[in-house]
């Protein structure tokens, strides 16, 4: 079976090689959009030739009537041959009945073109003699230039015989330098002389950089720029660079088409080029439509130079169409094949599943069993998970109440000892008062007693009392005043009068981180009412940059 899909895979490959896939340029794209749309250029050309028609009818004078008829033959000279040459011949017959030598041999240049461009080459040369180029006025001499120049690259074209082209060539040149010398230089004609001057001398990298000066100047017409990139097709294809050739010869066709050109197209050249890379569809579309335009113009000499190279395309085509029929069929014998494989692969496959169907089927009530216990495995690790949480949970809690047990036993500690020796120096200044008041009442100094039991002697021990309460907090809690500052914005911030002492303010927050919340008992120890303990808290909490409610935990977790 591995043999059948690689030799399927080969043969598709090989198709899609011989398939006409080649990338389209963006200018052989354009060409086909735009000869879909030749049948309103084709009606845009009739709608132009009727106007024309028109004036024709409409002249009053032999002077209007000879433009009208001129206009006519400058409409049909690349578009239909016999009448463009019907109304050239119109032209000098009238031109001869005016007795205007400057429009009769305006007339005889017409018919040149038209007899040249018609094959009939002796004839053109008749008319092109019985013009006297010394009475030619300025205005005729470029077209005279122009003809002379068709009539002999057209004998060098037809000539078979070496001698005679090379004669025929030198002419043509020699009436090609003259048309640049009366042609302003640097305009676009003068251009497009140097452009087909330097063709001619095969140096084709200089022709082409003139006939691109040409085609950016702005009075160039569609019909110019068409001439123009055949010739620089002409120039890619001497170069070798066959892409450049094929694009240029495009725009040259789509130029044609648009001006409804019929004479000889840039079609029929480009056909060949597209034939040579394979595209034989595109190649026969082309070239048919080619003759086409040919026949339309009715020029014999170019349904000859089309009829050459209709048959080789057409040949071709069909030798393409053949080959793809014959890949085709084999195609089609290997698909049989590889379906009567598949067909057999198919039923022993079928097999083969059923077997691993029973063997799912025992593997999945296996797995069902070892899921149901790693359900039940996975509810006891969900319960002993719980119970792990609950017990960091009270280890937490121990935690916490161990370092508050810690603390309070610490505090405990440090004010007992305080409150000893605190003590003993009370009982000793009680005992020396109480001996000074003895004393006193003994010796009847009523005064002196009265001035030892002053107010002041107890304002001194509540302010000792505070000290000593301040230097036992400060020792528990040396970092209490700065932690308690950051509470604070700067300019609200209060600092004691010396490291081991608290402000008043301080003072009562000292007792809350005690323990002691009561504002009672807090009021009792700072000889304060319990009014002025609470104004107290809520004017430092409203200035304090943390809310007022979390404001008592923070100083707890000072």
């Amino acid at each position: 079976m591995r043999v059948y899909l690689k030799l399927c895979i080969i043969l598709l490959g090989v198709l899609s090689s011989t398939a006409v896939c080649k990338a389209q340029s963006s200018w052989m794209e354009r060409l086909d959009e735009s000869l879909r749309k030749r049948d309103v250029y084709e009606k845009e050309k009739q709608d132009r030739i009727g106007e024309d028609r028109k004036k024709v009818a409409a002249a009053l004078t032999d002077e209007a009537r000879y433009e009208a008829l001129y206009a006519l033959f400058d409409d049909y000279k690349s578009y239909c041959y016999d009448s463009a040459v019907a109304y050239a011949q119109q032209c000098k017959v009238l031109a001869f009945r005016m007795n205007d030598r400057e429009r009769l041999d305006r007339s005889r240049l017409a018919l040149v073109f038209c007899l040249a461009s018609g094959g009939l080459l002796s004839e053109a040369h008749s008319q092109l003699d019985s013009i006297q180029y010394a009475t030619l006025p300025p205005t005729l001499r470029h077209d005279y230039f122009e003809r002379s120049v068709l009539l002999w690259r057209s004998m060098a074209d037809f000539a078979h015989d070496v001698t005679y082209y090379q004669k025929y060539i030198t002419k043509a040149m020699a009436f090609q330098d003259s048309l640049i010398r009366i042609t302003p230089e640097k305009s676009s004609k003068w251009y497009k002389y140097r452009g087909s001057m330097f063709m001619r001398n095969h140096k084709h990298k200089e022709a082409l950089e003139c006939f691109n000066n040409m085609l950016a100047m702005p009075d160039v017409t569609k019909h110019e720029r068409a001439m123009a990139c055949a010739e620089m097709a002409w120039a890619y294809l001497a170069l070798n660079n066959e892409e450049k050739a094929i694009d240029a010869f495009a725009e040259s066709a789509i130029c044609d088409n648009e001006t409804a050109t019929r004479e000889i197209t840039a079609l029929y050249h480009l056909s060949r080029l597209v034939y040579k890379q394979g595209d034989h569809e595109r190649a026969s579309h082309y070239v048919h439509q080619a003759l086409e335009d040919v026949s339309f113009y009715n020029a014999r000499v170019r349904k000859v130079e089309i009829s050459e190279i209709l048959p080789i395309i057409e040949q071709g085509r069909y030798e393409a169409l053949q080959h793809e029929r014959n890949w085709l069929m084999a195609a089609g014998c290997l698909f049989v094949g590889l379906l009567a494989v598949i067909l057999i692969s198919y039923f022993a496959i079928r097999k083969r599943n059923r077997k691993l169907v029973e063997a799912h089927s025992l593997i999945d009530a296996q797995v069902k069993q070892l899921e149901q216990s790693n359900g039940q495995l996975a509810d006891a690790n969900t319960q002993l998970k719980e119970m792990n949480d609950h017990l960091e949970e009270a280890n937490t809690q121990l935690k916490t109440l161990n370092q508050q047990l810690t603390e309070a036993d610490k505090i405990k500690t440090a004010y007992i000892g305080r409150s000893f020796y605190a003590n003993a120096e009370f009982i000793a200044k009680l005992e020396k008062t109480y001996q000074a008041i003895d004393r006193k009442i003994t010796t009847r100094q009523y005064d002196d007693l009265r001035y030892t039991l002053r107010q002041s002697a107890l304002n001194t021990e509540r302010e000792g009392m505070y000290a000593s309460f301040d230097a036992t907090f400060l020792k528990l809690f040396p970092h209490f005043v700065e932690r308690y500052n950051a509470l604070f914005a700067e300019e609200d911030r209060k600092l004691p009068p010396d490291d081991e002492s608290l402000t008043n303010e301080m003072r009562i927050f000292a007792l809350i981180r005690l323990g002691i919340t009561d504002s009672e008992r807090i009021a009792n120890f700072l000889n304060y009412s319990v009014h002025t303990v609470n104004t107290y808290k809520t004017r430092i909490k409203n200035r304090s940059t943390a809310e007022n409610e979390q404001f008592e935990r923070l100083i707890m977790e000072i």
